[in-house]
């Protein structure tokens, strides 16, 4: 049993959602709360945070830290969040010191060690945090700067490998075995989605329209396909074929909506988005004209190498059209092929990242390692070919 079932939806004073996990009996629920208690008063963990010195000129500083760091997000005043799964906690980084700010233990690793931490992704004014849990079936809402847990949401049999907030503030969607649709607090389910094993999900930077791509029956074959949806009714408005039967690993909006934009471990695609389609869409939403989205020709790139393991956090928008993307060392990665582009692939290459993270301010990516280390990089000036 985990120790925080339904621990955040009683911190929090309001009550467990329909998916929360429901005590049965007085004496789980007298049991629960009594292994919760010293939970809400945040358990020590020391991660170890040391400075690790190296001769590597893309590296502007690097920390190893214990406790295995799996996603990893920055907060607005530059705080790096980085989740690490042996130690299931989050642990708040002073970018310029490496001083640990804060840490919480989000379950303890004696009773149930199974919260993964795949990502961590902030809402626009990073108030907030979302923790994408894995195979625990569970996503965590942290509350920033303070890291007070917010709530504890868990859907029973489904892997959550992504926690997206939408940039309007107005949802939170969990990626599982469908994609499940959150009021921004979790306290609700407004809808569930039925797309059957989706692999990726993004959101336009306006929040209007939301990207599901997943695995499509074409009758004669299966094949890797995106659907579009408006965000206000969640009417589908496009469903398109990738012109790929690969596993699609991470999925982002970039240039500015302009391109849709899947990653595989060995390919990196682009869907280019023509501009009237958006506004059809915001038009269509209020009842006033027929929804058309025209998706250009498909454009892929010469093989990649992510590495190994990766997570959906491996390919971050960086300034402008810039695409920002981790790769291992190997003999096959390259630029884009094909038809014109409207992003600009950079790659930090010989980087065994799980999850990227970048800070616009200061021009820099942070990767995490779960070897055990914090990397702040350069950003490099532009895709390197090999």
């Amino acid at each position: 049993m985990r120790s925080n079932d339904s621990f955040a939806a009683c911190a929090s004073g309001s009550s467990p959602t329909r998916s929360s996990r429901i005590f049965r009996g007085l004496w789980s629920s007298a049991l629960a709360l009594l292994i919760a208690a010293p939970l809400a008063a945040q358990q020590k963990f020391d991660p170890n945070l040391t400075l690790a010195p190296t001769r590597d000129s893309k590296i502007v500083k690097r920390w190893s830290i214990a406790g295995e760091p799996r996603g990893v997000a920055l907060g607005a005043d530059g705080t790096i969040y980085v989740g690490l799964a042996q130690a299931q906690a989050v642990v708040a980084i002073d970018p310029k010191s490496g001083s640990v700010r804060n840490t919480v233990v989000l379950d303890s690793a004696e009773i149930a060690a199974t919260k993964e931490l795949v990502t961590l992704r902030t809402n626009r004014d990073a108030s907030r945090l979302y923790i994408a849990n894995g195979s625990d079936e569970s996503a965590t809402i942290l509350e920033l700067p303070s890291m007070r847990v917010v709530r504890e949401i868990t859907i029973e049999g489904e892997s959550i490998r992504d926690a997206l907030p939408d940039p309007k503030g107005r949802y939170l969607y969990l990626l599982g075995r469908r994609v499940h649709v959150y009021d921004a607090n979790g306290e609700r389910e407004l809808r569930t989605i039925e797309l059957e094993d989706p692999m990726a999900i993004a959101t336009t930077s306006d929040g209007a329209s939301l990207a599901l791509i997943g695995t499509e029956d074409f009758g004669n074959a299966k094949a890797t396909s995106v659907v579009l949806y408006e965000t206000n009714g969640f009417a589908e408005v496009a469903r398109e074929p990738l012109q790929t039967d690969r596993t699609i690993e991470a999925a982002l909006f970039a240039a500015n909506d302009r391109a849709l934009i899947a990653a595989g471990r060995e390919f990196l695609y682009e869907k280019p988005i023509n501009t009237h389609a958006a506004k059809t869409m915001k038009a269509e939403a209020n009842g006033k004209q027929r929804m058309t989205i025209d998706f250009g020709d498909l454009v892929n790139s010469d093989h990649i190498c992510l590495p190994q393991g990766s997570g959906a956090q491996i390919i971050v928008a960086g300034a402008g059209d810039a695409l920002l993307f981790a790769e291992r060392r190997c003999q096959s990665s390259g630029t884009f092929a094909g038809s014109s582009r409207r992003i600009t692939p950079i790659s930090l290459y010989g980087v065994n990242a799980y999850a990227l993270a970048y800070d616009r301010a200061a021009n820099t990516l942070i990767a995490t390692d779960k070897a055990g280390f914090v990397t702040i990089y350069k950003v490099p000036r532009a895709a390197v070919v090999r």
